[in-house]
């Protein structure tokens, strides 16, 4: 009887462990069919026999064949999973090649599912801490005021209270930047605070000319990265855009910082048609003082706009497009116009208040003050709809400009929306840099000339 008992016992724990399984299996065929679709970030332009898919979210893209996207569309059309999608295709080639297609799409977020939802990349924030600066470059794009300024900066504990903000939103990267950070007198206190309450990457955006003997350990020892803008090869160069003398003290400066062991420094220059001449001279500079080259494209804002006449002979209605990016032989990746400002990128101001960036210093884009909040998640760019589909983007969709609407390269002729709001009023202007790149961006997307 016992016996009988033990036996039941058993096969009734049999039956609990089939059970589990046949649970486990039924999980796992579902997990092995989950639908999928196109990510809300996905752009897709058809040419011809080719289609581009692009993520406007980080400006990944590929190029693939209508035949392959048409596949592909027909399973979302279908609400199929990627596996029954495989299952109706003619051999094992076509299958194991959809599946590569389709990782790939997943990997770029492109493509989504349950297991291949799109990881948004790092956060990044820029704090200009003072609007002040000890130099008057004809070019500042913030016009920054002098050492002596009516503007307010924040106190020492008010940017304290402003930093723990930005903390907690756990940003991969905090710049402090001006005007010049430096000359501030609690520079050095409010950049150990910040390395003793964050572990994320502080850059110190500079002119250089304030580093010296008593601070240079502190800086090397807090900063991750610090930039240093020099806008020249020489002292000639150099002090026609910053002022006499600047170029000895920013060499003698990063020679200080490499005396320290502190290798992460990159120095900028701003080029235009005028003094493009320089480039190759200045990455010579750069690759002798063992430091990185960063060029960066003259703007006309801010002080720019009254000193062109020293970057640029074009008119008002000519861009400026670089002669290397035109070249047949240019070989670096380009992008999908993507923008993460509002979202993933801010930039505070002198006085606390929230832009998206630093290209979007209006009040049209104000987005809050950092000290009238306890978490920038508050924010109405996080929250209030209205707000959030100003999405800096929305600038780039064509609707208002009607020949860029069957336009095949539309989704790649701006880098970022902030090259287009100076430019979006200026209707030859836009025809202008249309002409230049249009039919090189035409060979670097679809492979074939225009």
């Amino acid at each position: 009887m016992h016996s009988i008992i033990k036996i039941i016992k058993y096969i009734s724990l049999i039956n609990e462990i089939y059970l589990i399984i046949l649970i486990i299996v039924q999980i796992k065929n579902k997990e092995l069919n989950m639908k999928y679709n196109f990510s809300e970030n996905s752009r897709i332009i058809k040419n011809k026999d080719k289609v581009v898919l692009g993520n406007r979210e980080n400006g990944r893209w590929v190029r693939i064949s209508k035949e392959v996207y048409d596949i592909l569309n027909l399973g979302i059309v279908n609400n199929c999973s990627i596996d029954e999608l495989k299952i109706s295709l003619y051999d094992d080639e076509d299958r194991e090649y959809i599946g590569s297609i389709y990782k790939k799409l997943c990997f770029i977020g492109l493509i989504k599912d349950k297991n291949n939802k799109q990881v948004l990349g790092n956060k990044i924030a820029s704090f200009e801490i003072t609007h002040r600066c000890n130099l008057k470059c004809i070019h500042c794009c913030i016009d920054a005021d002098g050492i002596i300024s009516d503007k307010k900066d924040l106190t020492t504990q008010e940017i304290k209270k402003a930093l723990d903000r930005l903390i907690e939103w756990n940003p991969e990267r905090i710049m402090l930047s001006g005007g010049e950070p430096m000359l501030r007198k609690d520079f050095i206190e409010i950049l150990t605070y910040l390395k003793k309450h964050y572990n994320g990457k502080i850059v110190v955006s500079t002119n250089g000319t304030l580093i010296n003997d008593q601070n240079v350990d502190i800086l090397a020892k807090s900063a991750y990265q610090i930039d240093i803008s020099i806008d020249g090869v020489d002292e000639q160069t150099c002090s026609t855009v910053r002022g006499a003398g600047i170029f000895d003290k920013v060499i003698k400066s990063v020679k200080l910082l490499k005396n320290t062991g502190f290798e992460k420094i990159t120095l900028s220059m701003v080029v235009a048609d005028k003094n493009k001449g320089l480039e190759d001279r200045f990455n010579k500079l750069n690759e002798d003082l063992g430091t990185r080259a960063i060029i960066r494209g003259f703007s006309a804002v801010g002080r720019g706009k009254d000193n062109k006449v020293y970057f640029s002979d074009l008119g008002e209605d000519e861009v400026y497009i670089s002669d290397k990016y035109l070249n047949n032989d240019y070989d670096k990746p380009i992008r999908m116009c993507n923008c993460s400002a509002g979202k993933r990128e801010l930039f505070v101001s002198y006085n606390g208040d929230i832009y998206p960036c630093p290209s979007f210093i209006k009040s049209s884009y104000l987005l809050g003050n950092i000290l009238s909040i306890n978490k920038i998640e508050e924010l109405p760019s996080f929250k209030n709809k209205n707000i959030s589909e100003y999405d800096l983007l929305d600038m780039l969709n064509l609707k208002n400009y009607n020949n860029c609407k069957k336009c095949k390269v539309n989704l790649f002729c701006w880098t970022c929306p902030g090259s287009l709001e100076g430019l979006k009023d200026n209707k030859l202007g836009i025809e202008n840099k249309c002409k230049k790149i249009k039919p090189v961006l035409y060979k670097r997307v679809w492979g074939e000339r225009i």
